[in-house]
C-alpha cells in the first residue's frame, strides 16, 4: 500500500500566508513578520517533554517561532488530520466574518467528521484566536492572537483562490480525495512528530500523494517553515509544538513541560513548567480543554 510522506519541521521565523494567489498582507501580518525579523525568541528546553530535553537543546536554533503563529498552524494541521481524517480546509473551515469577530471557524461539515461532533482538539486550537494579549505561550513564545486571526483568514482565502483555478498540477492546487489515519507519535528534531497513513477514501493507493501539499496553504504552506513537505511514499509526519495536540504526554506523576496543554482530562492544579518556571496548570477562559501553565 502506498502512503504519503509529509514532515513539518520547525526551522524558525514567522509564517507568511502564501498561496497560488497571494493576498495583500495586513498590518497585523507585517507586525508578526517584523517581530520575527527583529529577533525571534528561542523556546526554552524546559518547555519540551523531559524525554525530549537533550534533542530540544541541540535543535533550538531550528525552532524559532516568531509570534507563535507558525507552531499554532502546524498544531491545527495535526489536529485536523487526526480528528477530521483529511485536509480539506475550504470545506471543513469557514473564513472569519463580522458575526464571528473575524475568527475562522469549523463548518457543520467539518464537525460532522469528528467522533464527538465538535472536534474538541481542533476547536481548542481555533479558540486561541480569542486569547487575550500575553496570556498564551507556545514553547515559551507569546502567541499573538490577532496575527493568528489575520493569518487564518488570509490563508483560507489563498487556499480558496488557488482551488478555484481548477485544472491539474501543482500550480492549480489539485489533490485527490484522501483519508488520514493517526499512526504513531515519537520524539522529533524540534518537538513531537505525529505520523499518519494517507490513502484514498476507499483505502487504496493515492495516485499522486505528493499533491497533498496543495491542501496545506491554509496551514501556512509554503511560507510557514514548520511545514516542510516531502513525499516519501511511506508516512505523513507533522511536528507541531508539544501540548497542543492530544498525543505524546509525559508520564503520570511528572511535572509536564508545556506552557499550554490541551486535554479532555482536568489538569487544573497539576504541576507544569514553562520557560524554566515551575508552577501549576490553570484552565483557560477561552476553552474548557485548554490549560495554561501560569
Amino acid at each position: 500500500m502506498k502512503f504519503v510522506g509529509l514532515s513539518l519541521i520547525a526551522l524558525g521565523a514567522a509564517a507568511a500566508g502564501v498561496g497560488c494567489t497571494d493576498a495583500p498582507m495586513t498590518s497585523e501580518e507585517m507586525t508578526g513578520l517584523e517581530s520575527a525579523d527583529d529577533g525571534t525568541v528561542l523556546p526554552d528546553s524546559a518547555d519540551q517533554p523531559e524525554e525530549m530535553s537533550d534533542i530540544a537543546t541541540g535543535a533550538q536554533a531550528l525552532c524559532a517561532n516568531g509570534d507563535g503563529v507558525p507552531s499554532a498552524l502546524a498544531a491545527l494541521a495535526a489536529a485536523t488530520a487526526k480528528e477530521l481524517g483529511r485536509w480539506n480546509p475550504t470545506v471543513d473551515f469557514a473564513a472569519g466574518t463580522a458575526a464571528t469577530n473575524w475568527n475562522t471557524t469549523l463548518t457543520a461539515t467539518g464537525k460532522a467528521r469528528c467522533s464527538d461532533g465538535k472536534c474538541w482538539n481542533t476547536q481548542a486550537i481555533l479558540d486561541l484566536q480569542k486569547s487575550l494579549p500575553n496570556t498564551v505561550k507556545l514553547n515559551g513564545v507569546v502567541l499573538n492572537a490577532n496575527n493568528l486571526v489575520s493569518q487564518l483568514t488570509s490563508n483560507w482565502n489563498s487556499q480558496k483562490n488557488c482551488e478555484l483555478r481548477g485544472g491539474t498540477g501543482d500550480a492549480n492546487c489539485s489533490a485527490e480525495q484522501h483519508k488520514l489515519v493517526f499512526n504513531s507519535s515519537t520524539t522529533g528534531a524540534c518537538d513531537t512528530i505525529f505520523t499518519y497513513t494517507a490513502t484514498s477514501t476507499s483505502g487504496g493507493n493515492l495516485t499522486a500523494p505528493n499533491q497533498l501539499k496543495n491542501k496545506l496553504l491554509f496551514y501556512g504552506a509554503p511560507g510557514n517553515q514548520y511545514l516542510s513537505f516531502s513525499s516519501t511514499g511511506t508516512t505523513v509526519s507533522i511536528d507541531p509544538t508539544y501540548g497542543l495536540d492530544d498525543t505524546g504526554t509525559t508520564s503520570t506523576g511528572t511535572c509536564t513541560a508545556a506552557c499550554t496543554k490541551m486535554s479532555l482530562s482536568n489538569l487544573a492544579g497539576q504541576c507544569c513548567s514553562c520557560s524554566g518556571v515551575t508552577t501549576t496548570f490553570k484552565k483557560s477562559t477561552v476553552n474548557a480543554t485548554t490549560y495554561l501553565c501560569q
